[in-house]
């Protein structure tokens, strides 16, 4: 990946990820901006994480989402399809705004938390899980997964949606919210292996939903053996 800095019209820099036309980040001087480029760049040439073979036989490396994965973030976004964005954000959506880009990547681990897979040989996002603690409900957290067209049905939604659970439990949340179109049935499902789920309410199309989570992995395990989705997927710690 390569990054520029710009003049922004508004006044202060841009840095943008070369051949977007989406900012990534805005910055009062050259100088703030030209540091958040070489951090870009840096964070583009590492490849952490676990290290997860899918069902299918491909690997992908997760971790935690990082501030500096913003670049990730919009080369991932012209990998969706608009039925893809729709679904996620339940509306038609052309990019994500700097202001977006740092609510979904500058994060406490804590009660807002994010995944992120990568391909080990492109370097590429494929997809990412978060959840977000709701502040009227401490023990409750709403949850979200998304993965690019091309990753989708291979196994890599289920692997995101497992490890946050674990993230979430261990940072005291004990139930996940969401927000689903009533079509969504591939999203339901994944959220149906996790845990317990039940239906809240119905608005203008849109299901709203609860998951109870599993105590422990096991929890999980049962239940995906349960309705046939039990894959080969596994996990092990790459080399750094």
């Amino acid at each position: 990946m390569r990054f520029t800095v710009e003049p922004s019209p508004a006044g202060g820099y841009h840095v943008r990820l070369l051949g977007s036309d989406a900012p990534l980040s805005h910055h009062d001087t050259e100088e703030e901006a030209e540091a958040r480029r070489q951090a870009y760049e840096r964070g583009a040439g590492e490849a952490r994480g676990d290290l997860v073979d899918l069902p299918d036989g491909s690997e992908v490396l997760v971790r935690p989402v990082r501030p500096d994965d913003k670049p990730l973030f919009v080369a991932g976004w012209e990998h969706f399809g608009e039925e893809s964005r729709y679904r996620r954000f339940m509306g038609y959506k052309a990019a994500l705004s700097p202001r977006e880009l740092e609510f979904f990547t500058e994060l406490d681990h804590i009660d807002h938390e994010a995944l992120g897979a990568i391909d080990p040989r492109s370097g590429e996002g494929l997809g990412v899980a978060r959840y977000m603690r709701n502040p009227d409900r401490p023990e409750s957290a709403e949850a979200a997964v998304a993965v690019i067209d091309a990753w989708q049905g291979r196994g890599l939604g289920g692997v995101l949606l497992r490890r946050l659970c674990r993230r979430a439990a261990g940072n005291g949340v004990r139930t996940f919210t969401a927000s689903l179109l009533t079509g969504n049935r591939s999203m339901l499902a994944l959220f149906e292996r996790l845990g317990a789920v039940k239906t809240r309410g119905f608005d203008g199309g849109v299901m709203e939903i609860d998951v109870e989570l599993p105590v422990d992995e096991v929890g999980v395990l049962l239940r995906s053996a349960a309705t046939g989705h039990v894959g080969r997927a596994g996990e092990r710690q790459h080399p750094q």
